[in-house]
């Protein structure tokens, strides 16, 4: 097969794949936005009201996140799962470490890191993937 073919057969292979993320990104956006009303977005602007003084009435899960990070990508649905089956026992929200200095406060130098804060403290945190159901026991957690 000569250097022309096969420079040909990558380019269209790489051009279909990168056709089907996209695809699948529009898809995942559209397939779940009743869910994604569940998780709020949090900035250095709002952290004070929507993380620290609403910690004090119920927990509250922070998703230390950047958009180019894949693992980030891939813990969304468990994200807006938890978000949707706890939305009256806890508050699920987002940080974009790309755009926000809190995550610096608090020394996140990986992600995703998920903390979760109860009565303005990190009770418990978690780095890399985690299933939803370890997200959702330790939010059930007393004391959280």
């Amino acid at each position: 097969m000569s250097r022309t073919a096969v420079t040909i057969i990558t380019t269209v292979a790489i051009s279909l794949v990168g056709g089907m993320i996209i695809a699948w990104a529009v898809y995942q956006k559209k397939g779940a936005p009743e869910q994604f009303s569940y998780v709020k977005s949090f900035t250095d602007e709002n952290f004070e009201t929507e993380v620290v003084q609403a910690s004090m009435r119920r927990p509250v899960l922070v998703d230390f996140y950047a958009d180019w990070c894949y693992p980030c990508k891939l813990l969304d649905p468990v994200i807006r799962e938890v978000a949707h089956d706890l939305r009256d026992h806890a508050v699920i929200g987002k940080l974009d470490t790309d755009r926000n200095l809190m995550a610096r406060r608090f020394g996140i130098n990986k992600i995703p890191a998920i903390f979760i804060i109860k009565d303005g403290e990190i009770k418990n945190a978690f780095y890399g993937g985690v299933t939803k159901e370890t997200l959702v026991k330790a939010l059930r957690e007393p004391g959280s």
